[in-house]
């Protein structure tokens, strides 16, 4: 019994931690009611947020692998010549999007008489300072992935309607040149490496047409069903081959030139941006309510936890 009684006299008063929450609740509600208007006050100060999203979709282009036929096979019969290459695919997009390539140029774009980065983020596009830069346009810049759809959407946020209409067109058409920079640099090496592909496999025919020409000249009759003949068959065969292996030499090299020299847009922009920007709204009421109110809790649960850990030492004086 005597134990029940001391655990029972452990327990927390539930009505004096109610009181001593209650005692103050004049003082909590004027806290809750002060820092609901500055709240309020503060954000019908700040000037409002507009929001620019455009969504994209990258264009695949179609290019089907040409393989070397089994013919060929002594150059190796997996070999994929003139295939894949750098597609605007939807990672690469998004990754663009938020590159330093594509952003810092973006931002040291003249607007006005400062640059769109200090539109947008108040920094200046000073060298020094690229990583802050950087940092500061990538927390204004929301890129998503659709993987259902395959659409890429950019979003930014800014306080100047005109400042993030150019800089979000900016960005797309700075994605689009740094996309065409790096597809004509990777055509311009696959069409060396086919022309090197195409001066090999010339070589190769050259050489085993002089070693059939010099055996017909050695032997000018070859006796059917002799080891003369079936030599004279292999070679035959390897002069074939090669002549197979130049034909796709030559019509990859073509592919590759017509490759450099296409343009093809890297982006098709499915939903652009509206005539007029609105604005972002502030729910200036329902903000201020509800940080005043969670101040309210906030400081009551403090007073209850200040009343527990009182009430303890109180009973042991």
């Amino acid at each position: 019994m005597a134990e029940s009684i001391g655990r029972t006299d452990e327990s927390p008063d539930i009505r004096g931690v109610l009181a001593a929450a209650g005692a103050r609740w004049r003082l909590l509600a004027l806290g809750s009611a002060v820092l609901g208007l500055t709240s309020a006050l503060v954000l019908a100060v700040l000037p409002r947020d507009y929001r620019g999203t455009v969504v994209v979709v990258p264009v695949a282009e179609q290019r089907s692998p040409i393989r070397l036929p089994e013919a060929a096979s002594f150059l190796g019969s997996s070999l994929q010549i003139g295939s894949g290459g750098f597609d605007a695919t939807q990672d690469v997009v998004a990754y663009l999007l938020r590159s330093r390539s594509v952003l810092l140029p973006t931002a040291a774009q003249p607007y006005g008489k400062a640059t769109l980065s200090e539109a947008i983020v108040g920094l200046p596009a000073n060298p020094a300072r690229e990583e802050d830069l950087l940092a500061a346009l990538r927390r204004k810049l929301r890129v998503t992935v659709s993987r259902e759809t395959g659409f890429v959407t950019a979003t930014l946020t800014g306080t100047d309607s005109a400042a993030v209409r150019a800089f979000i067109n900016g960005a797309v058409a700075e994605a689009q040149r740094v996309f065409s920079q790096v597809a004509q640099s990777q055509a311009r090496e696959l069409l060396r490496a086919q022309e090197r592909r195409l001066d090999s496999a010339q070589a190769a025919l050259r050489r085993v047409e002089q070693v059939l020409l010099a055996f017909d000249e050695n032997n000018r009759v070859v006796v059917p069903r002799t080891r003369l003949s079936l030599d004279r068959a292999r070679l035959e065969r390897e002069v074939a081959q090669a002549g197979q292996v130049l034909q796709l030499a030559t019509a990859d090299r073509q592919a590759a030139v017509a490759r450099e020299l296409e343009d093809a847009p890297a982006l098709a922009v499915v939903e652009g941006l509206p005539a007029v920007l609105s604005p972002w709204p502030k729910r200036i009421l329902l903000r201020s309510v509800l940080l005043g109110a969670g101040f309210g809790v906030a400081a009551a649960l403090v007073l209850i936890a200040a009343h527990l850990v009182r009430a303890p030492v109180a009973r042991g004086d």
